[in-house]
């Protein structure tokens, strides 16, 4: 995926049992912050499909829902504070299938340091 996608750059994630949290860097945007979401949609939109169906391949089993929701960070408070529940949301999840988890978590690790 690096090869492919090298202008995009996971500042910080987590794997949680049935979803991921990720903060994505796309380093080559010009412009300003009312403009970043049209040039980049179908760019974030094709990253995480291929995310997707790696992961699937590689487990054997279909890992993600269909859609995502995704959210622009335009500042360094908006940032501060989805980075906070990014770390701390791990935390609140008291029934975790560890066995399940620690096995899609693995794939999904694998697929993001291709």
């Amino acid at each position: 995926m690096n090869e492919k996608y090298n202008h995009i750059k996971i500042n910080s994630y987590v794997i949680m049992p049935n979803h991921i949290h990720l903060i994505l860097n796309i380093s080559d945007f010009i412009g300003g912050a009312s403009e970043t979401a049209a040039p980049y949609n179908n760019e974030i939109s094709k990253f995480i499909s291929l995310l997707k169906r790696y992961s699937n391949r590689e487990c054997g089993e279909n890992l993600f829902q269909r859609s995502f929701h995704d959210h622009i960070i335009r500042n360094e408070n908006d940032y501060l504070k989805i980075s906070e529940y990014i770390e701390t949301n791990v935390l609140k999840w008291k029934q975790i299938a560890f066995t399940t988890a620690l096995i899609k978590s693995a794939v999904v690790f694998y697929a993001l340091r291709k």
